[in-house]
């Protein structure tokens, strides 16, 4: 091989030769763009992933914050009598004035220390955070729940609840 021939386009004429070279310019600045066009949209696709992960979480922080709250009020009225406990659950959720009868269970009951409650016009959504208070907050077991549709309001209900320690 001679060193005068290195190159293949030494021998073509002058046109074809710059023809050569503008293609050969176009091919590797379209690589280049190429390769910034990869680089651009995994950095744009980056930024919308974190964007996505940020909103999830300002959505499960929420919940989270509910969850800590709700573990560390876990049995705090343990310690109180199951009308006080009762009591103030009835309070914390705002129930106290719907609450119809609050009162002791007969000494003569077998299942101990108890307590019956009567609630009018309760919605769903209250009745599942009364019962999850009087057992998370309270320490108190349901033994009877019993439940009546009101006439004047579909939506709504009267419940007798009786609860032991």
């Amino acid at each position: 091989m001679e060193l005068e021939r290195f190159f293949i386009w030494q021998d073509w004429p002058a046109e074809k030769q710059k023809l050569f070279f503008a293609a050969l310019v176009a091919a590797w600045g379209l690589v280049l763009f190429m390769i910034w066009s990869g680089f651009h949209e995994s950095q744009v696709s980056e930024a919308r992933s974190v964007l996505q992960n940020k909103l999830q979480y300002s959505k499960t922080v929420p919940l989270v914050e509910q969850l800590k709250v709700g573990e560390a009020s876990q049995g705090a009225l343990i310690d109180r009598e199951p009308m006080t406990a009762a009591q103030q659950v009835t309070r914390d959720l705002g129930l106290d004035n719907r609450l119809t009868s609050l009162r002791p269970l007969q000494s003569g009951s077998s299942s101990g220390e108890g307590v019956q409650v009567i609630l009018e016009s309760l919605n769903l959504p209250e009745m599942v955070a009364l019962m999850r208070d009087f057992n998370v907050r309270g320490g108190l077991k349901v033994t009877s729940f019993s439940i009546n549709h009101r006439l004047d309001t579909p939506d709504l209900a009267d419940v007798q609840i009786i609860l032991v320690r």
